[in-house]
């Protein structure tokens, strides 16, 4: 526990959400395929005719994300917002994969604003829940998600690189973190700091863009992904005040939200997976006749990604589940999702032939972005390495 300036709070509250969706109350609910259809149609009508421009210029979507959240795209996991009448971690997936159908970008940034919600879902701070969460759901606020460098941190690849001293009220934090996304100036996300007294104290904490101390900047160009609002973000003295601590000490929190926070990237995954069968197909309007001889067929990845959207959502349906097994299976099905999709850009690459090679092309797009699902943290290594001491252990 924080030793100097003062003591940390308590958060008193009603306790965060930790049961399983299935036993949530019910209330007036949306029809589920209704809502994916719109986010569909939004989805092909405006989103698809911006997907080079997000890519290749690097434009943020900022004004279609807040349309996809009145959509109610980044509501349906979340329990006091969900349009379903419960909350439903799967609809929140396949809500995602309608986006990166299109524009993995946009999904990815997505994935951040439901992980932002995510966060303040597991909080026993529910004054913050309150205050925030409600935007976030409903797009009028857009967040990002600061936790690539903590859960690397937690797994004993990287050092924390928050330092946090106690203060009379919060925190002053220094540091930075290399890279954060859908962020802008006046956007939250959420992070872990550690002590600089007692490493073995750590926080976890909502923060502002733009809030004396934070300054975002962005210090590199990507190979894909340039239009998610990625920037370093860097603490210079940041007051984080203690009204928006997640959760301090740690605890628990990062337990309860990893299985949901891993099973929402899979919707990235499925969308470029969904998108490179239609651009197989396309291609076999006119090479059926030499691609028919190639190993893997548009049909051959289809069946892939319906057992393995399956297991997803199967998975989905309790992510409040703490038997260790029951994360063994989440990190096998994101492993196995992130794999899937590197083997349909290789397969849309093929039946493309020359033409996929061609700058600016959407198999080219396609084979960058799928290359991204398998390095997000948890990445591929990060997923291996971690299920293999589950293994040993």
């Amino acid at each position: 526990m924080p030793r100097d300036g003062g003591t940390a709070p308590a958060f008193h509250g009603q306790p965060a959400f930790q049961g399983n969706f299935a036993s949530a109350p019910s209330r007036h609910a949306a029809d589920p395929a209704s809502l994916l259809a719109s986010i569909r149609q939004r989805t092909e009508a405006e989103l698809a005719p911006m997907a080079k421009t997000i890519d290749h210029d690097g434009f943020y979507p900022a004004e279609l994300m807040r349309a996809f959240g009145r959509d109610g795209a980044f509501a349906g996991h979340l329990r006091q917002h969900s349009p379903l009448g419960q909350p439903d971690l799967g609809f929140a997936i396949e809500a995602m994969t309608a986006i990166a159908s299109a524009c993995m970008s946009t999904a990815f940034c997505a994935w951040c604003q439901d992980a932002c919600g995510w966060y303040l879902e597991h909080s026993s701070n529910t004054a913050l829940r309150a205050r925030l969460q409600g935007d976030i759901a409903s797009g009028a606020q857009l967040g990002g998600t600061g936790l690539s460098n903590p859960m690397k941190a937690l797994a004993g690849m990287e050092k924390f690189a928050l330092r946090a001293t106690r203060v009379a009220g919060g925190y002053t934090v220094n540091g930075v973190l290399p890279w954060v996304s859908n962020l802008g100036p006046g956007h939250w996300f959420g992070t872990i700091m550690e002590d600089a007294s007692n490493p073995s104290h750590r926080l976890m904490a909502m923060v502002e863009c733009g809030q004396p101390g934070v300054q975002i900047q962005q210090n590199a160009h990507f190979i894909a992904l340039e239009g998610t609002g990625t920037y370093s973000v860097g603490f210079r003295h940041a007051f984080i005040a203690d009204e928006n601590l997640l959760a301090d000490p740690l605890g628990d929190i990062t337990r309860r939200i990893r299985p949901g926070f891993t099973l929402l990237q899979t919707g990235m995954g499925f969308g470029v997976i969904e998108g490179c069968i239609v651009l197989m197909r396309q291609c076999d309007r006119t090479h059926r006749a030499s691609n028919q001889y190639l190993p893997r067929q548009a049909d051959d990845i289809e069946a892939d990604m319906r057992a393995q959207l399956d297991r997803v959502l199967a998975l989905a349906r309790t992510p409040a589940y703490a038997a260790p097994d029951y994360l063994r299976d989440v990190l096998e099905a994101r492993l196995a999702v992130s794999e899937l999709t590197l083997a349909a850009t290789q397969a849309a690459v093929l039946h493309g032939g020359a033409r996929g090679y061609l700058e600016g092309s959407a198999i080219a797009r396609r084979q960058r972005e799928g290359n991204f699902v398998a390095l997000i943290t948890p990445s591929i290594r990060h997923l291996r390495q971690e299920l293999a001491g589950m293994s040993r252990n």
